[in-house]
């Protein structure tokens, strides 16, 4: 019994909505706005609304297309200007580059190497690795053109005097002279890289103008957008629409004495 009572104020509280609704679209008397007999002029009044909100639809769509296709060759545009501003600043300042490996606290980069993570960098370009044998401790010696340098250290036997608890990784000579080939395998890529940097960077500032003054898409895409918005604001068939609008709110206000919206 409370479940269909609930139902019933639910079905009257719609309803009347719906008719407020209806009332708001179709002022006036009650017969104007429900009865039969007028039932056509409610129609011609519903498809001139009607009419008019498909040309609307219509150019709304075309000018929200065009505004995203301006938006998208705006984005493309700074894309490029931005992927080219870096590679400018990475050409202006390589840095140390990506992890090529490592090798207990050695460290290789595109760039620089150094002895340990926590110690300084060493540019790569002209530098060179070589490996020393030791009784205990193999060694990589890094020399820079200067005559400076580091210097790390590979274990390859324990310590005589670690405690028991001490653990140590020890490196065979093999690895260690593998590593000392791929360092110097990347000084001397580094040093290509460094021959041609200059034309590199000069390369890459020209493209960067040019991608900054190349505007012929965007500018392009603009000027459809201003087209669009243009044969929009000059439609002949909005004018109609409109205007058949118009003519059937007049009717109906003519015949209720209210006017209706559009």
């Amino acid at each position: 019994m409370v479940e269909a009572v609930r139902v019933l104020l639910l079905l009257t509280v719609g309803a009347g909505i719906w008719a407020a609704w209806r009332r708001s679209l179709f002022p006036g008397t009650w017969a104007h706005t429900f009865h039969t007999a007028h039932a056509e002029e409610r129609a011609q009044l519903t498809e001139a609304r009607r009419q008019l909100r498909a040309v609307d639809k219509a150019q709304r769509h075309a000018e929200t297309e065009a505004a995203g296709q301006v938006k998208e060759e705006r984005e493309k545009h700074q894309q490029r200007i931005s992927r080219l501003e870096r590679k400018v600043a990475l050409l202006q300042d390589p840095g140390q580059g990506t992890e090529l490996g490592r090798l207990g606290g050695l460290v290789l980069y595109e760039h620089a190497v150094t002895a340990s993570p926590e110690g300084r960098l060493l540019p790569l370009h002209r530098l060179r690795a070589r490996f020393d044998r030791g009784d205990r401790v193999h060694s990589l010696y890094l020399t820079k053109p200067d005559g400076g340098g580091d210097r790390a250290k590979f274990p390859h036997r324990p310590d005589p005097a670690a405690g028991p608890d001490e653990s140590t990784r020890l490196f065979d000579e093999e690895e260690v002279r593998d590593f000392e080939m791929k360092i110097n395998e990347a000084a001397a890529q580094e040093k290509t890289f460094r021959a041609g940097l200059a034309d590199q960077l000069a390369k890459a500032r020209e493209e960067l103008a040019e991608a900054r003054k190349d505007t012929t898409r965007l500018k392009a895409a603009e000027q459809s957008r201003a087209d669009v918005m243009d044969r929009n604001r000059t439609d002949p068939r909005r004018k109609e629409a409109l205007a058949d609008l118009t003519a059937e709110r007049n009717a109906w206000q003519d015949l209720t004495g209210c006017r209706p919206p559009k």
